[in-house]
């Protein structure tokens, strides 16, 4: 099963591709988990996997170790859903991955082969939408509407951001990153610093985004863009 031909097409796709033995050391390491994570094939290869990829399930709780579950249960034959993890790249870069593993169905010369995908915005956006929607319960602004979607925010890491409505909204692109940077709690001070661009141009912006959305707060502005799926 360990045959070359089987791993290269493993590893022939943009995604990050590592794979490693039963006994967790890196076997193939392809161009797009070097891309990602910033380590060359050489100087991973025949390592222990959890020292160089180092994944937690979130900042404070590890989820590479030696007594990987992901893995044993993988090896045994168990198939595993895909999950998030926060690793650094070689750069000390955090990066927030999701990851799907594969592992051959027979047995024999057992491997695992997981597959990388980058979704730090995505993480970033859905972090700080969560950010913001304590902000309103904090301060009262929180609807039954919004509480809901903020259970289910928690609850499920399926929950995926909702794609702009420009058309409903009218929003330029700039007023979308100025919406979803106010979503993450920055003053306008902050934003216009953030953005490289003037404090009378961010405030401007600020103003555009309520004039179009006939609402009269920042408050307002991004709850009603979380409650259209704007952000």
């Amino acid at each position: 099963m360990r045959d070359k031909k089987y791993f290269d097409t493993l590893c022939n796709t943009a995604d990050g591709v590592f794979i490693v033995d039963a006994e967790k050391r890196i076997l193939r390491w392809n161009k797009g988990a070097e891309k990602i994570l910033g380590h060359a094939e050489a100087d991973v290869l025949n390592h222990d996997c959890f020292r160089i990829v180092a994944g937690k399930s979130r900042a404070d709780k590890g989820l590479c170790n030696p007594n990987c579950k992901i893995h044993a249960n993988a090896i045994s034959g168990t198939p595993q859903e895909n999950f998030d993890m926060l690793v650094h790249g070689k750069d000390q870069r955090p990066l927030w991955l999701n990851v799907s593993t594969l592992s051959p169905a027979d047995g024999e010369e057992p491997f695992l082969a997981h597959i990388l995908r980058d979704v730090t915005e995505e993480k970033r956006k859905e972090q700080a939408l969560e950010k913001f929607l304590e902000y309103l319960e904090a301060h009262g602004f929180m609807t039954k509407e919004l509480s809901s979607a903020k259970s289910a925010l928690r609850s499920s890491a399926a929950v995926k951001l909702a794609s702009m409505e420009k058309a409903a909204a009218s929003l330029s692109d700039r007023e979308i990153e100025v919406l979803t940077l106010l979503a993450e709690g920055l003053s306008t001070k902050n934003l216009a610093q953030k953005l490289n661009i003037s404090h009378f141009t961010a405030r401007n912006h600020i103003q555009n985004i309520l004039v179009k959305l006939d609402l009269h707060s920042k408050a307002q502005a991004v709850s009603y863009a979380f409650k259209r799926g704007i952000l």
